[in-house]
């Protein structure tokens, strides 16, 4: 297993017999489990579900038990990433008010919970869906937490592309609870949240106090190790492949073509803002770009959904 060095500082906070924690509060699981990657992440396998659930006949407890194994298993994987990264968590101003660098949660207890909610969820998706999709989001967990968080985050800048793979997965999961098996449709709606990552991430990195926090904490993010105007070439291009594989999703799906128009409306949009800060980059277009990712990806995993609900009624 990759050795983790901890910062003294760091060291201080897991040391629990010299610090008195404040009582543990709703908000400060909300924090731990980033509830809004979290919700977003859940949504794509809500919307997986529910775009292949389609026409085929919907079965409200299996649903209901897909979503709630789905968020446990996601929330455990972020809160063992919150424990991996709280070393760098402290160094980042971004990140340095988290509850475990801000010393508001005791490390033992966030690594408790989140070997708990992580093994629930995947056996809970197991029991009350199919063996497929469980392994599908075990790979999930193993993606996020071992691959990225604890083998690749500290030494390259290609780990966001495993931590895409972790991303893609709950879209996967979502369709595999439906069909039983994984198939072209499944892929690509995986490889649009992969491709999609770089969109978000990226631009993240690139406003200018996240670019010294990741410098700070020595974090070989895409701009500290390449140069600006590399990585926002991996952002332009990013945005062009996800972008063309969620209207081939959209194609996988025979969804029809009036129906599938507005998505690809959206998707010049986001093509037009990338191409324009490529041409002429500023820290403004950058940080538009970053707020219109995850509007994109909830509209995509939407629009989705209504255009096989609209292909299906019309004539």
């Amino acid at each position: 297993m990759t050795e983790i060095k901890i910062p003294l500082q760091s060291q201080e906070y897991d040391d629990v017999t010299s610090y008195t924690y404040p009582p543990l509060s709703f908000s400060t699981y909300g924090e731990l489990i980033k509830s809004k990657q979290t919700f977003l992440l859940l949504y794509t396998a809500i919307f997986g579900y529910l775009i292949s659930t389609w026409g085929l006949g919907f079965n409200l407890l299996n649903f209901i038990w897909f979503t709630i194994g789905v968020f446990f298993a996601i929330s455990g994987s972020t809160l063992l990433n919150m424990y991996v990264d709280r070393d760098i968590d402290a160094l980042m101003e971004r990140t340095k008010d988290r509850p475990l660098p801000s010393r508001r949660i005791p490390p033992s207890t966030v690594l408790k919970h989140g070997v708990l909610f992580t093994t629930a969820g995947i056996l809970a998706v197991g029991v009350f869906t199919s063996l497929v999709t469980m392994v599908v989001v075990f790979l999930g967990f193993f993606f996020d937490v071992v691959v990225y968080s604890l083998l690749l985050k500290r030494r390259t800048r290609l780990s966001i592309i495993f931590g895409g793979i972790a991303g893609g997965l709950p879209a996967i999961a979502g369709r595999t609870a439906v069909l039983g098996y994984i198939d072209i449709a499944a892929i690509l709606m995986g490889l649009f949240v992969l491709c999609w990552i770089p969109l978000h991430i990226l631009t993240l990195a690139l406003i200018p106090k996240n670019l010294e926090g990741y410098k700070n904490a020595k974090v070989p993010m895409w701009p500290v190790v390449s140069s600006q105007t590399q990585t926002i070439y991996v952002v332009t291009l990013s945005a062009i492949l996800s972008a063309s594989i969620i209207v081939m999703a959209g194609i996988s799906l025979h969804i029809h073509i009036l129906a599938l128009l507005p998505l690809i409306l959206f998707c010049a949009f986001i093509l037009f803002q990338a191409l324009a800060n490529l041409r002429e980059p500023s820290h403004e277009r950058t940080f538009k770009i970053f707020k219109l990712a995850s509007i994109f990806m909830a509209l995509a995993f939407l629009w989705l959904f209504m255009g096989v609900v609209i292909t299906s009624i019309l004539p």
